[in-house]
């Protein structure tokens, strides 16, 4: 069954794509996303939303399958891939999703609400020359706490995006300490916002009241207190107040939860 992702970025064709099962990360940078742009190199690629996790060209000709892109910290997300040619610095990117970050938690733990609003704020140290390296250590270092300490998922794949980015472009990160860029001298270009045209709205994720057998698992691990139900019968999810952590699909002995698409 074919899901439905925004493709973002320095390809020739952004916009709404459909990815069969199997389809490679290459394939959707240059049969769906029609190549890159201006004829440049492909860097890297960001999936699954603020955090998700960061992909370089190594990792292209695995499948779009979260189990696969697991070990880079991809996940499903907000149903977004954005794509960055050779002259985008890593550390905008990078601070671009950071910030996004502060927007889409339920904000109940406090290594989420507090840890990357510190990492964030660090970030942006970096990306204006400020920062030295005792600043961008401590930045790693709150990533790693946040992971270990998050109750969910979506907290514990905020730094995802800065752990991949500060190992694989370590020289985009090694440059903005120095003070001098030359990927960001030369670029004119806006900054890619993360979350920008995000179809986040389009997704839910849902219990099936034919499979639900009410253990309760689900509400007990959900964090902004979305589940709700009785023992022994089908549980619901409250939308307004998921945020797509995922947990509950993880967590789920029976295949009753999954997120659904609920319009084009």
């Amino acid at each position: 069954m074919a899901k439905t992702y925004l493709l973002k970025g320095d390809v020739n064709r952004p916009g709404r794509i459909s990815v069969e099962k199997g389809t490679t990360l290459r394939q959707i940078v240059e049969e769906l996303g029609g190549g890159m742009a201006n004829g440049k190199a492909f860097k890297a690629m960001q999936i699954g939303g603020p955090s998700g996790g960061l992909v370089t060209a190594e990792q292209l000709d695995l499948p779009l399958d979260a189990k696969a892109l697991a070990p880079w910290g991809c996940r499903r997300g907000d149903g977004v891939i954005t794509v960055f040619d050779e002259d985008r610095c890593m550390v905008m990117a990078t601070s671009a999703f950071l910030r996004a970050t502060q927007t889409d938690f339920c904000g109940k733990c406090i290594s989420c609400r507090e840890g990357t609003k510190r990492m964030a704020e660090l970030m942006e140290k970096l990306e204006t020359f400020d920062a030295d390296e005792a600043d961008a250590g401590m930045m790693l270092e709150l990533g790693e706490i946040v992971h270990m300490t998050a109750f969910c998922a979506l907290g514990k794949g905020s730094g995802s995006t800065l752990r991949v980015a500060s190992e694989e472009f370590a020289d985009d990160f090694q440059n903005h300490i120095d003070g001098a860029c030359p990927l960001c001298a030369k670029e004119t270009r806006p900054v890619i916002a993360a979350g920008d045209g995000v179809p986040y709205d389009s997704k839910q994720v849902r219990i099936d009241p034919d499979k639900c057998k009410g253990c309760s698992r689900c509400s007990r691990s959900c964090h902004a207190e979305a589940i709700s139900g009785v023992l022994k019968s089908p549980y619901v999810i409250d939308q307004s107040k998921c945020v797509k952590c995922y947990t509950c699909i993880d967590l789920c002995a029976f295949g009753a939860i999954e997120e659904v698409t609920i319009d084009g």
